[in-house]
C-alpha cells in the first residue's frame, strides 16, 4: 500500500512534489495545466482585486467558467477584508456571489478574511449552505473559533504555526482533527514542514495528521479519491 500524500490546500506555487496533492490558487481567466493526478486548483475573485462592478461581474463569469473543469475543485480564495481600501459593500456582493456559486457547484469555499469574521459568520447562518467554508491562513482565537465549529466551518493553517506568540497556536491545539487543513500559501517550503510542526504542537505523529487531513479532503471533495 502506497503512503498517503501530503495535502496542500492552498498554494500560489506552480511546483509539484511527488508526495503532495496541491490545490493551486488561480485568478479568474488564468490558464492552468492539464490534470496530472495531483494538481488541483481553486479559482476566485480575491477582495484585493475587486474593481468596478462591471469588471467584477466579468471576473465572476470567468470564475464560473473555470468551475466546469474537473480539476478545479474549490471556489476561492474569496472573502472580505476590512484592512484594504476597497468598497466593502462591493466586497460583500462579490463574496456572496461566489458563496452561491460554491453551493450551486457543490464545491468548498476557500475564504480570505481580515477583520470581517462576523460578516462571514452571519452570511453562512443566513445561507445555510451544505458545503464547508474553509478559512485559509486562519488567525482566530479559541473563543471565536468555538462559535464557528457548529456551523460548517473548517480551518487551514500555515506559517503562523511557527510563531510561538500567535494566539492561533492555542486554537490549533484544541481544534478536532476533522476540522483542519494545511497550506503553504506563498511559502517556498513544501507543506511537509507544516505537517511536522503541526504534529509537534498536537503531540501526535505526522502519519496520524496525514490520515486525518486525507479523510477531511475526501469528505469535502468527494470525487478526489477516484482521481489521485
Amino acid at each position: 500500500m502506497r503512503p498517503l500524500p501530503y495535502i496542500d490546500i492552498h498554494t500560489h506555487s506552480t511546483r509539484y512534489e511527488q508526495e503532495t496533492v496541491t490545490v493551486q490558487n488561480i485568478f479568474p481567466g488564468d490558464g492552468f495545466a492539464p490534470f496530472s493526478g495531483r494538481n488541483f486548483y481553486s479559482v476566485g475573485l480575491h477582495p484585493w482585486h475587486i474593481t468596478s462592478e462591471q469588471e467584477n461581474n466579468e471576473a465572476l463569469r470567468l470564475v464560473e467558467e473555470a468551475l466546469e473543469f474537473d480539476h478545479v475543485i474549490f471556489v476561492g480564495e474569496a472573502g472580505l477584508d476590512k484592512a484594504i481600501e476597497k468598497d466593502f459593500a462591493e466586497q460583500q456582493r462579490v463574496f456572496k456571489a461566489q458563496a452561491f456559486m460554491a453551493e450551486e457547484y457543490q464545491y468548498p469555499l476557500l475564504i480570505h478574511c481580515v477583520k470581517a469574521y462576523n460578516e462571514v459568520f452571519e452570511l453562512r447562518k443566513k445561507m445555510q449552505p451544505s458545503m464547508p467554508w474553509i478559512f485559509h491562513g486562519y488567525t482566530g482565537g479559541l473563543q471565536l473559533t468555538e462559535q464557528f465549529l457548529p456551523h460548517g466551518f473548517m480551518f487551514s493553517f500555515g506559517h503562523l504555526l511557527f510563531n510561538d506568540k500567535a494566539k492561533v497556536i492555542e486554537t490549533f491545539k484544541e481544534l478536532p482533527l476533522e476540522k483542519i487543513f494545511f497550506e503553504t500559501d506563498e511559502m517556498e517550503e513544501d507543506v511537509s514542514v507544516i505537517y511536522r510542526q503541526a504534529a509537534k504542537i498536537k503531540g501526535i505523529t505526522e502519519d496520524e495528521l496525514k490520515v486525518a487531513v486525507w479523510k477531511n479532503f475526501n469528505r469535502v471533495e468527494r470525487t478526489l479519491i477516484d482521481r489521485v
